[in-house]
């Protein structure tokens, strides 16, 4: 299994342009995980920036596929030159292909208390932490550290729980296996990584369809577009809680939205996902449970 290290490794070809080292994805999959090329990304970008800047948000548009077992190239262009603010655009291409592109903003970092008496957030649900005692209901998904991607994941529900349909929401607690204090830049490229962790499962729980071992009525289940914004600060190798939710799916397109929590119940990022479900129209469903 890789490191959080070898997740987030960028060879530099040029000034502006970035290989990636180590590609991970799911065992029953060709492709690279989402997740780790958004990640990739916003990491080519920072490192075209000064070193006080972080980001203000991402915004992520799905081409094509990455095959995790060739590199991809991260070319990163300077979109608006600014002082305070500035603004990247990343290209991902894998054998000429291009597979991806994102927009990343990004701030001149600022005290923590700057216009503290301004501010207000949503407040975090009240849910027990992971491992608090035998009433928590929260469960290590196997399909996280360490058996695969360097995230340790803490749900009410594993995958053969999803074949019972339920209303398209989740709560999850995401915790980094390395407690090696980083940079805060570090630390929003490793929120990037899992921003992609369980989403797109979100718009198909109604039916009671698995996505880790997807039944054969399931065409397709992926994501088009990826969005995150980053709030405050947040400690990776500290638990975070991820609270997701699909209002809608029509037309075979699904929009999750989740909001990610520091331990210490601060609102640290928000983001949103378009997904794309196709099912085999010959198959009748039963109604969805809302």
């Amino acid at each position: 299994m890789l490191t959080i290290d070898e997740m987030l490794g960028l060879r530099q070809i040029d000034e502006s342009t970035f290989a990636s080292t180590h590609l991970w994805g799911g065992p029953v999959t060709p492709n690279a995980f989402g997740g780790q090329l958004v990640a990739l990304s916003l990491a080519a970008a920072f490192k075209t920036v000064p070193s006080n800047y972080i980001a203000r948000s991402l915004h992520t548009q799905f081409i094509d596929a990455v095959d995790k077992t060739k590199p991809a190239t991260f070319t990163v262009q300077d979109y608006a030159p600014g002082t305070r603010l500035v603004w990247r655009t990343v290209t991902c291409v894998q054998d000429e292909r291009l597979a991806m592109q994102t927009v990343c903003n990004f701030i001149a970092h600022k005290p923590d208390d700057y216009q503290a008496e301004f501010q207000y957030q949503k407040p975090m649900p009240d849910v027990a932490l992971p491992g608090a005692g035998i009433d928590s209901p929260f469960l290590l998904d196997p399909q996280g550290y360490p058996n695969q991607i360097p995230v340790m994941i803490w749900v009410t529900e594993l995958d053969r729980d999803h074949a019972t349909p339920a209303p398209p929401r989740q709560r999850m607690w995401l915790e980094c296996p390395s407690k090696q204090k980083r940079d805060r830049q570090f630390e929003q490229c490793v929120v990037a990584l899992y921003s992609d962790v369980h989403l797109t499962r979100v718009i198909v729980r109604p039916f009671g369809i698995r996505v880790a071992q997807p039944p054969r009525h399931l065409r397709k289940i992926l994501s088009i577009d990826h969005h995150v914004w980053f709030h405050q600060c947040v400690d990776p190798g500290r638990p975070m809680l991820v609270d997701t939710g699909c209002a809608q799916l029509s037309g075979g397109r699904g929009i999750v939205r989740s909001e990610v929590y520091a331990h210490d119940r601060r609102l640290a990022a928000t983001i949103m996902q378009e997904g794309r479900v196709e099912i085999d129209p010959s198959e009748r469903l039963a109604a969805p449970k809302l």
